[in-house]
C-alpha cells in the first residue's frame, strides 16, 4: 500500500469538498481529494442541475399551453417529447462536468483518488490503494435519500432524486411521498409536463417556511390541479397490475410511480468515525461554529453539518474552514446570511430569520414584519404575475433580520436583501435603493419605506409642513 504525507485530505468530491479542495490547492496547500462515486456529488449528478433543467423545460410547456392569455393563438395542443428532455438534462450535465472533474482538479494540484477512504487513525485516512497521513482532513461527504420505513414500501419500485430522471416516460400519475421542497419542486415540474400528481405529507408542506407564505404556495400549486394530503401518515402501500396503492388513515389514493422525498440522511456511516474519535449527534457530525470537530485536526463541512442543505451553504462552509486552516483566521459560519430558494414558479426565497423564528428567538414585541403583495407592482400587473409577495422581517430600530420573497425570480430579488442583511443595514437602505421602473425589486423598497411611512405622512411632519409655510414672507 502507498503511503502519502499530505497538508488536507478531503474525503468528498461534491459541492463542498471541489470548493475546499480548489481553494486549497490553489492557495498552496499540498492536497489530496477522495471520492468513490461520480464527481460532483449530488448536485451536479442527481440534484441542482438536472432537477433545475427539468423545471425549465416544464415552465417552457407551460408556457406554451397558455399562450392564450396572451391572445397568441396556436393550432394544437404542443406534445411534451420525455426523451428530449432527459437528453437535454443529460446535455446540460455534460457541458457542466468539466468543471467538477478529475482532470481540472489535477489541474489545479489536487491529487485525485478515486476510492472509497476512511479514517484508520486520528490522523490518518485509508483506501484499499493508498494510505494518508494528513495535517488535516475535511469531511464533505455529503447525504443520500432518507428512505422511510413505510409497510410494502421495499416491495414496489419507488424512486428518489438519484433515479426520477431515469424514467423512459412520463408517469400517468405520480405520487410524492414528502412536501419538501424537492417534493414541492418536482411536483410542479410533472404536472406542468403532464402528469397527474399527488402529494403525501404527514406534516404540513414546507414546514420550515411561515405558514402564511406556505399557504400561497399550495395556493398556486392547487391552482394548477396538483393534489395534497397534508397531516396524512401512510399506513402501508401495495401494488398491482402495474398501478400502486397508498393507503393513510383517511385516504386511499392510486398512481402509477411512487417517488420518495421525505428528507436525507449523511453519508457518514462508512468512513470509521470511531477511529478518528468524532461525535456525531443526532445523525450529524459535531463541530463547533469554525466547523471543527472534537479532533482539532478535522473539520466537516457541508450536509454532513446540518440540515440547511443548499449548494452555497456548501461553498460557505468551505470559504469558513479554508480561513481556519489555511490562514488561521477565526472565521465563523453564519446560516442567516446565506438564502435558499425553492424554484417553483414563482420561486420561494428566503434569507435570515422567517416570522416565526425571530418570534420565537427574540419576542414578539420586539420585531416588525412587513408585507407587501404584487398586485399593485407594475411589472407584475404588465406580465400577469401578481400571485406573490415580499415579507421582510425587522428589530424594533429598522435593522433588518430576515427576508422571504415570493415572486418570479425571488432567488435573484433576494440578494438585495441578503447584502442588506449581511451588512447589518436597517430597512432606511432598502428604502433610499432605486429600482428599474418597472421592476419586481420595486416591491422591496416600497415594503421598506413602509416602516417610515407613520413618521413621514404622520400628524407631526403635517404639522411641520404647513408651519413651514406659514413661515414664508
Amino acid at each position: 500500500m502507498k503511503e502519502i504525507e499530505t497538508d488536507i485530505c478531503i474525503i468528498g468530491g461534491g459541492a463542498a469538498g471541489l470548493s475546499m479542495a480548489a481553494g486549497a490547492a490553489q492557495m498552496g496547500a499540498n492536497t489530496v481529494l477522495f471520492e468513490d462515486g461520480k464527481m460532483g456529488g449530488d448536485c451536479l449528478n442527481y440534484g441542482c442541475i438536472p432537477s433545475k433543467t427539468f423545471i425549465a423545460n416544464a415552465k417552457t410547456a407551460f408556457q406554451v399551453q397558455n399562450l392564450k392569455k396572451k391572445s397568441i393563438l396556436i393550432s394544437s395542443k404542443p406534445k411534451v417529447n420525455f426523451g428530449e428532455i432527459k437528453r437535454d438534462i443529460l446535455s446540460v450535465i455534460d457541458k457542466i462536468a468539466p468543471h467538477d472533474s478529475t482532470e481540472r482538479f489535477e489541474e489545479l494540484g489536487v491529487k485525485v483518488i478515486r476510492e472509497r477512504a476512511k479514517f484508520t487513525g486520528k490522523h490518518q485516512v485509508s483506501s484499499d490503494s493508498t494510505k494518508i497521513n494528513f495535517k488535516y482532513a475535511v469531511i464533505a461527504t455529503g447525504t443520500e435519500p432518507l428512505i422511510p420505513k413505510i409497510p410494502g414500501l421495499k416491495d414496489i419500485p419507488y424512486l428518489t432524486n438519484e433515479t426520477i430522471f431515469t424514467l423512459s416516460e412520463l408517469p400517468l400519475h405520480l405520487i410524492i411521498i414528502g412536501g419538501g421542497a424537492i417534493g414541492i419542486e418536482l411536483a410542479q415540474a410533472f404536472k406542468r409536463l403532464g402528469s397527474e400528481v399527488s402529494i403525501i405529507e404527514s406534516n404540513f408542506i414546507l414546514s420550515n417556511h411561515d405558514k402564511e407564505i406556505t399557504q400561497i404556495v399550495r395556493e398556486t400549486l392547487v391552482s394548477e390541479g396538483i393534489t395534497f394530503f397534508e397531516q396524512s401518515s401512510i399506513k402501508n402501500i401495495t401494488s398491482k397490475n402495474e398501478e400502486i396503492f397508498v393507503k393513510t388513515k383517511k385516504h386511499f389514493i392510486s398512481g402509477s410511480h411512487v417517488l420518495i422525498a421525505v428528507g436525507r440522511i449523511t453519508n457518514i456511516y462508512r468512513l470509521g468515525i470511531e477511529k478518528a474519535g468524532l461525535v456525531v449527534n443526532n445523525g450529524l457530525i459535531e463541530t463547533n461554529h469554525h466547523l471543527r470537530t472534537n479532533n482539532k485536526r478535522i473539520y466537516a463541512i457541508g450536509d454532513v453539518v446540518t440540515s440547511k442543505r443548499h449548494t452555497n451553504m456548501a461553498s460557505e462552509h468551505a470559504s469558513v474552514a479554508l480561513k481556519n486552516i489555511l490562514l488561521k483566521f477565526p472565521a465563523r459560519i453564519n446560516t442567516k446570511i446565506v438564502p435558499n430558494t425553492i424554484y417553483t414558479e414563482p420561486e420561494l426565497s428566503q434569507v435570515g430569520y422567517t416570522k416565526e423564528a425571530a418570534e420565537l428567538k427574540f419576542g414578539i414585541q420586539n420585531i416588525i414584519c412587513i408585507k407587501k403583495k404584487f398586485e399593485t407592482n407594475d411589472r407584475s400587473v404588465t406580465e400577469g404575475n401578481v400571485n406573490g409577495l415580499v415579507q421582510l422581517i425587522a428589530k424594533k430600530n429598522g435593522s433588518l433580520i430576515g427576508a422571504t420573497i415570493f415572486a418570479p425570480n425571488a432567488g435573484e430579488l433576494i440578494q438585495t436583501c441578503t447584502f442588506a442583511i449581511t451588512l447589518k443595514l436597517k430597512l432606511s437602505a432598502l428604502a433610499r435603493l432605486n429600482f428599474p421602473y418597472p421592476s419586481y425589486g420595486e416591491t422591496i423598497k416600497q415594503a421598506a419605506s413602509t416602516f417610515y411611512s407613520k413618521t413621514l405622512f404622520g400628524a407631526k411632519m403635517n404639522w411641520l409642513v404647513k408651519l413651514r409655510f406659514k413661515l414664508l414672507p
